[in-house]
């Protein structure tokens, strides 16, 4: 199965990296597009890419998810695993088509995923044969700790963002996740924003901007 996505174009018309945004559960690669253009004004040469889900989302019309929430319907952790597992080949496999059209190599790539996107981004970053440039993280958490430890193959920086009033995600989750890349050998900054909930603020992404730039820089 091949992901459909959107993309914007270079500002400056010349592509010399590529940035990818995973969406989170029950939204859509074209809701990330804004997030594209308010990072582009820093990233002109950066080409910006936004995949859909494979699987519709229960209840959420025209929305899709990179796997199932066993909370949401039932499944058992097990098949959610597999799931995330299913999507991350998937999701691996476009990373590579892309490169490959560009003719651009992997550490000109970066993922930025939100909410469920950014469990998906924990999980494909360090999967990676060729390391990519940076992975950022933003209300989301890595959820096969204890399998991703043994199966790590690069280790890109992360930068992890979470929202201090977030009510889906705890700091202790966050933490976990930090503490969990950190002992794979990956570079990891971690950032709690103040009166933030599950979103992605102006203060986030001003620092999702500046991570990006730095990360995408040193590639070039």
């Amino acid at each position: 199965m091949t992901l459909t996505h959107r993309h914007i174009d270079a500002r400056s018309g010349r592509t010399r990296s590529l940035v990818v945004l995973l969406h989170g559960f029950g939204s859509n690669g074209a809701a990330m597009l804004g997030l594209a253009k308010a990072l582009s004004i820093a990233l002109p040469d950066t080409t910006f890419l936004a995949p859909d889900a494979p699987d519709p989302a229960p209840g959420r019309p025209g929305g899709r998810m990179w796997y199932t929430i066993p909370e949401l319907d039932g499944c058992s952790v097990e098949e959610a695993d597999a799931r995330l597992i299913s999507s991350a080949r998937m999701l691996d496999g476009f990373l590579d088509d892309q490169l490959s059209a560009t003719g651009l190599p992997a550490s000109t790539m970066a993922l930025v995923g939100f909410s469920q996107g950014a469990g998906l981004a924990c999980e494909v970053g360090p999967l990676r044969h060729d390391q990519m440039a940076g992975v950022v993280a933003i209300a989301g958490r890595m959820k096969r700790k204890h399998a991703l430890a043994t199966e790590v193959r690069s280790k890109p920086p992360f930068l992890i963002l979470s929202g201090a009033e977030d009510n889906l995600l705890t700091t202790d989750e966050v933490a976990q996740t930090a503490a969990t890349l950190s002992q794979m050998g990956i570079p990891v900054m971690k950032i709690i924003l103040a009166s933030v909930g599950h979103s992605i603020s102006d203060d986030g992404l001003a620092a999702a901007r500046d991570f990006l730039a730095t990360a995408l820089k040193a590639s070039n």
